[in-house]
């Protein structure tokens, strides 16, 4: 069943309705502390009824740097996106749609997002979206925090840690991974 456009909405959410939503339908089970923008997908007629999430902050500094070396600071990431299983199989477009034309362009001339080759992800959505595929990244360690069911950063606020810190502070390390990187010029 497709989505009907006139009958669904975007609109902007705070993140403390986002957090909760992304820790449960989110196959990272968990997000940053914090965000540029979070857009929420609703049922017209149902406006407290969240359906969906794209979560919009900066990227690390060197990846926005691969992406637009000569002015990074006006990269922004797609750092999460997810929608309940069940909705009409063009949602995801639709809220990704949605959610660009929310973003400042004066600020942000350049978004970035990736899908994750660990979780079988091929991108579909994006390219579906008008995306450009840019390649695929270096592979990176995957961790996994088995105590609260969740994925895991090395990175913490200015340290990242190796490997090995992160199996003693207890983490899973899942192998390395490549993601598949695009970009949406604004």
């Amino acid at each position: 069943m497709k989505l009907l456009k006139s009958k669904w909405i975007v609109k902007l959410v705070n993140i403390s309705i986002a957090k909760p939503f992304v820790e449960k339908y989110h196959y990272a089970h968990g997000a940053s502390k914090t965000s540029v923008s979070c857009f929420g997908l609703y049922y017209k007629n149902d406006n407290k009824t969240l359906h969906g999430i794209s979560w919009w902050m900066p990227p690390p500094l060197g990846a926005s740097k691969s992406v637009l070396p000569e002015n990074p600071r006006n990269v922004l990431s797609l750092h999460r996106f997810c929608l309940v299983d069940d909705r009409p199989e063009n949602a995801g477009s639709f809220l990704i749609s949605k959610s660009i034309k929310m973003i400042c362009k004066k600020r942000w001339t350049t978004l970035v997002t990736y899908a994750d080759l660990a979780l079988k992800h091929n991108g579909g959505l994006y390219k579906a979206s008008n995306w450009l595929y840019s390649g695929i990244t270096k592979k990176n360690p995957l961790f996994w925090d088995n105590n609260n069911n969740k994925m895991v950063s090395r990175k913490k606020g200015s340290k990242t840690y190796s490997i090995k810190q992160m199996i003693k502070l207890g983490f899973e390390h899942k192998g390395n991974f490549s993601k598949y990187k695009f970009i949406y010029p604004m």
